[in-house]
């Protein structure tokens, strides 16, 4: 293999190595980093691309001993599934042959800089799924205003927690800790306060962890399969853990008339 194969290949393998490790920090599954990056190496590279992804990090090694292989820290997740389409979309587009090794090198950069969802309107989305929710679990009108008011508090907070570089289970613990408290101060006659309860504390469940996990079994990668499923049971153990610490501590404050 010549120079010019050589420096192709390993900008390839980058490329490659670069777009599993984003659709990681975005939510996806590790089979479909995995595979997005055999197809990117395979468009623009030469030869076979030997890829092995986990939940936090990405290992890519090229069949040819001539180069380096590429490896990826990912220590922090989150769901941007419009990132993940718009990689996946690159993906098709480099083995269709319609972008250029440098285009498409420009193109996840530009996917990595994608604007994050407005604040506000990720605060009035968690508020309308909060009411929602209430609802879904045998609320009426007064209980999913409530919920909405517990879920516009409690996204507020996650996001405020995250730019503190808080760890994403304690967010949970806190979450969970304050919609407790939110509705242990909210005294309005007729409310059930366990259909809006239960509604507030949707946003925090590990949704995604957990059918994230279920996929990976599905497809074989045991080991990516039981570390989002560790993740999932530890952000339910805090959750719970909220709630019980928020009971207490009101139970405790209000003399035992903490509801």
């Amino acid at each position: 293999m010549d120079d010019s194969q050589n420096l192709r290949s390993q900008e390839a393998l980058t490329l490659a190595a670069d777009a599993a490790a984003l659709l990681l920090a975005s939510g996806a599954e590790t089979s479909r980093a995995q595979e997005t990056a055999e197809i990117l190496f395979r468009a623009f590279g030469t030869g076979e691309l030997q890829a092995y992804v986990l939940t936090n990090g990405v290992i890519a090694v090229p069949l040819e001993h001539s180069l380096p292989g590429g490896v990826r820290n990912v220590p922090n997740s989150s769901v941007n599934l419009t990132r993940v389409a718009a990689v996946n979309e690159l993906s098709r587009q480099a083995a269709a042959g319609r972008v250029s090794l440098a285009q498409a090198r420009c193109r996840l950069d530009e996917i990595r800089h994608l604007p994050e969802l407005e604040d506000w309107k990720q605060i009035l989305a968690c508020g309308i799924g909060c009411a929602c929710a209430g609802v879904m679990f045998g609320g009426g009108p007064l209980e999913a205003v409530a919920a909405s008011i517990a879920g516009v508090c409690v996204q507020a907070l996650l996001l405020w927690l995250a730019r503190t570089g808080i760890n994403r289970i304690f967010s949970r613990l806190a979450g969970a800790a304050l919609v407790v408290s939110v509705f242990t101060l909210m005294v309005l006659p007729g409310l059930n306060q366990n259909p809006p309860t239960i509604g507030a504390l949707m946003p925090l469940t590990p949704g995604v962890a957990l059918t994230m996990s279920i996929r990976d079994f599905i497809s074989g990668d045991y080991l990516s399969g039981t570390i989002r499923l560790i993740d999932a049971l530890l952000t339910a153990g805090c959750i719970a853990c909220g709630v019980g610490l928020a009971l207490m501590a009101w139970a405790f404050v209000l003399g035992g008339g903490a509801r």
